[in-house]
C-alpha cells in the first residue's frame, strides 16, 4: 500500500523530470488519496507533466467514488480488473516523488532513493464530465518484500528507475500494448538502494530514529 507519499521540488526530484524530459514538479508537500497530484503522460507526439486526482474511479458527478480504493492498483489485478486491465495496457504514467510514507503498527517511515527521490509507475484514467476533461491517476503495488518487513510488509509501491531510458520509454509508451512485457517489474524485487526515515506520523516527517539502508536485491 503506498497512502502518502510527498513532494519538494529541489534537485534530486529535478533529476527525476529532466530524465524523464519534462518540466519541474511543483512542492505540494505530503499528498494523500484523493488530493491533487502531478503525473508524467505520454502521446503519440510528445511527454507531459500534468494532474491529475489521486483516485482512479470517479462517480458520475466527478467526485471520488470512496466505494473502492483506487488510489492503489494490486499487481495481482492489473491484468483481471475491469477497471485496470485496459488502462495498464494503454495508459501508463510516472509520478515524480521526494518519497513515500508507509505505515505499520502505528509506526511511520518516510522512504526514498538513495539519489533522494523516486519515479512511481502508475495507471491513469480520463473522463469526460460537463464538458470538462478529468484525469485521475493510482499507483501500482507490488508483492512484499522481507527487507521491507518492518516497514510495509503486505505491499511495496512499483518504483521506476528513472535513469533507465529503455525501460522508461517502455513504461509511457502508449502503443506498447502487450501488458505480458511489462510482468516482470511486477515483483517483490527492490531494484535500486534505498533510504528508509523512521518518522513521527503519518503527516509529520520529523526524524524519530536514525535512518536505515534498504539495499537493492541481486
Amino acid at each position: 500500500m503506498c497512502g502518502a507519499y510527498n513532494v519538494i521540488n529541489d534537485p534530486f526530484t529535478h533529476a527525476v523530470t529532466e530524465a524523464l524530459g519534462v518540466s519541474q514538479v511543483e512542492t505540494r508537500g505530503i499528498r494523500v488519496p484523493a488530493s491533487t497530484i502531478q503525473i508524467v503522460t505520454e502521446d503519440t507526439n510528445d511527454r507531459y507533466l500534468e494532474d491529475a486526482k489521486w483516485w482512479l474511479l470517479l462517480g458520475k458527478d466527478g467526485k471520488p467514488n470512496y466505494q473502492y480504493a483506487t488510489f492503489n492498483s494490486r499487481w495481482d489485478k492489473l491484468y483481471t480488473s475491469p477497471l485496470t486491465k485496459t488502462l495498464f495496457r494503454t495508459s501508463r504514467c510516472i509520478m515524480p516523488a521526494s518519497g513515500v510514507i508507509e505505515g505499520q503498527n502505528k509506526q511511520y517511515h518516510h522512504i526514498t532513493s538513495e539519489r533522494g527521490a523516486l519515479a512511481l509507475g502508475g495507471i491513469y484514467k480520463q473522463y469526460q464530465i460537463n464538458d470538462e476533461t478529468l484525469t485521475t491517476a493510482s499507483v501500482i503495488t507490488c508483492p512484499g518484500n522481507p527487507k521491507w518487513e518492518d516497514i510495509h510488509r503486505k505491499s511495496v509501491p512499483l518504483m521506476l528507475d528513472w535513469e533507465d531510458d529503455s525501460l522508461i520509454d517502455m513504461w509511457l509508451d502508449p502503443t506498447l500494448t502487450d501488458s505480458e512485457a511489462l510482468r516482470h517489474l511486477l515483483t517483490p524485487k527492490i531494484n535500486m538502494n534505498l533510504i528508509a526515515t523512521p518518522i513521527t506520523g503519518a503527516r509529520d516527517l520529523t526524524p524519530r530514529a536514525e535512518q536505515i539502508e534498504v539495499t537493492a536485491d541481486e
